[in-house]
């Protein structure tokens, strides 16, 4: 069994967008890398002077730390006793590995338009909810399984300063779910001893699943300023300002299942029916996406190496976990029926997040032009660094769950090259650009507050959970002009 991840977020979010942003720290407010800018300002759009086309292919990879052996009942009897054996967890987690596409193009000299896509190979989308009881990487799990789309606008109101306008597309997703169990017993099917043998037939009807997902949107909007504009001794300084909205995909699954029952063979009594209705509905919310404001500053003098510095500030203190809640249930039958009151979700949880300010800085150097007597005429490289601190939203959670986080460092570094068509396809330079970042999480552990009696989910015998782990990424990237 592998540990229950949750999805926050998206892969955006945890390993960026675009080569050359994650190449120098994953940032770049008030940085225009042609059209693939929408995820972090749609503002910079206004830049473009031409079409672009941007592939690329990443390699995203986690790994956390092996949480001990832990209780739970793993021979499923009802009952946390000594004949369950310890429940072993595994701290590795499926690849994230995605494309993406860029496509922008302008309009006239001061519109451009783009759309920014993340697909992932190896699944469109997975929703999978949480235990919370079990260890798990709040943060993470199925983060990355998701596809992420953006569509943005910018425009140059007036000299040196630019608005954009844009939107990630979420979705809300509902369930249903329609279905009848019989079920038949008798006497006379068995010895009296042998309960199994007085089953007569169970059978299951499914008579109608529906999933239905509906598109709702995430405003972006943002703000470009470039003071050289507006003064010639700022020339060379940028500024950037970012806001996203809350989202993520709500979902909402509707249960309705009848259990029939029947006893036959009761002797000299009839047989006697009861028919059991409970209608179940469950909600979750898969892939929160928090309320973000971003600042960015950047600055290059001539052919300096250019520097830029990020603050984002992120309000997890919205934080919606993806563990299923009871939200509405009932049973009723012909002889009696059981209050909603009554029927109690398992899955209550008290975990207290925190808005928090963290930080992208980087670098971008300009090496000397490179002739060449080939097609490709002058080769422009550069290379790049960063660096990133991420804290941990999570502040505390009650004895029931075992939510596991820390605080994340990230180092990048990248390289770029600029050339010619060397086939006169088209008239546009043709970029190509890799990189390679790490995220360390800080270490620690997690002691699970010892009781009288056993408590599904805490690690045997008292043991601390270790908190570790490392996240990283790889990519190379091709971009066209046209």
């Amino acid at each position: 069994m592998s540990i229950s991840g949750t999805a926050i977020a998206g892969p955006v979010d945890t390993f960026g967008f675009g080569a050359a942003s994650i190449g120098r720290g994953h940032g770049g407010v008030a940085i225009a890398d042609g059209g693939l800018t929408v995820f972090r300002n749609p503002a910079l759009l206004q830049g473009l002077d031409r079409a672009e086309v941007s592939v690329g292919y990443s390699l995203n990879r986690s790994a956390f730390a092996q949480p001990p052996p832990v209780y739970w009942d793993t021979n499923q009897d009802g009952s946390l006793d000594d004949g369950d054996a310890p429940l072993v967890l595994n701290g590795e987690t499926s690849s994230a590995d995605g494309v993406s596409l860029g496509i922008a193009r302008n309009l006239g000299s001061r519109v451009g338009l783009a759309l920014n896509l993340f697909m992932p190979t190896d699944e469109f989308l997975r929703l999978r909810t949480s235990e919370p009881s079990l260890p798990t990487w709040v943060m993470y799990g199925n983060r990355g399984k998701r596809i992420e789309i953006g569509v943005g606008v910018g425009v140059e109101l007036f000299r040196g300063v630019s608005l954009g306008l844009g939107t990630e597309l979420q979705a809300r997703a509902r369930y249903r779910l329609n279905g009848t169990l019989d079920m038949a017993a008798g006497a006379g099917g068995g010895d009296g001893e042998d309960l199994g043998g007085m089953i007569e037939y169970v059978r299951m009807d499914v008579h109608e699943m529906t999933l239905d997902l509906v598109p709702q949107y995430v405003p972006v909007a943002g703000l470009h300023w470039d003071l050289g504009e507006m003064s010639s001794t700022l020339d060379g300084l940028q500024m950037g300002l970012a806001w996203r909205s809350t989202g993520g995909i709500p979902t909402i699954a509707d249960i309705d299942l009848q259990v029939n029952g029947r006893l036959n063979d009761l002797g000299e009594l009839d047989p006697i029916g009861i028919a059991l209705v409970i209608p179940l509905e469950f909600s979750v919310y898969d892939h929160f996406v928090p309320e973000r404001w971003s600042f960015g500053a950047a600055y290059q003098y001539q052919k300096m190496p250019r520097v830029y510095v990020d603050v984002h500030h992120t309000r997890w203190s919205e934080m919606e976990i993806s563990v299923a809640h009871v939200t509405e249930s009932a049973i009723r039958s012909q002889i009696f029926q059981v209050e909603k009151g009554l029927l109690v979700d398992a899955n209550q949880h008290d975990a207290v997040f925190k808005d928090t300010l963290s930080l992208n800085t980087g670098a971008e150097v300009f090496l000397p032009d490179i002739a060449t007597s080939s097609r490709m005429g002058v080769v422009s490289p550069v290379l790049r660094c960063g660096f990133g601190y991420i804290p941990s939203p999570l502040v505390s959670q009650d004895a029931r769950t075992t939510f596991l986080d820390a605080d994340r460092l990230l180092f990048s570094g990248g390289l770029g090259v600029t050339h010619a068509d060397p086939l006169n396809l088209v008239p546009g330079p043709i970029s190509w650009d890799a990189y390679y970042s790490r995220q360390h999480l800080a270490k620690g552990e997690l002691k699970i507050t010892e009781s009288d009696e056993p408590r599904a989910g805490a690690p045997i015998d008292g043991a601390a959970i270790p908190i570790s782990g490392q996240l990283w990424s790889a990519g190379l990237q091709l971009s066209v002009s046209f």
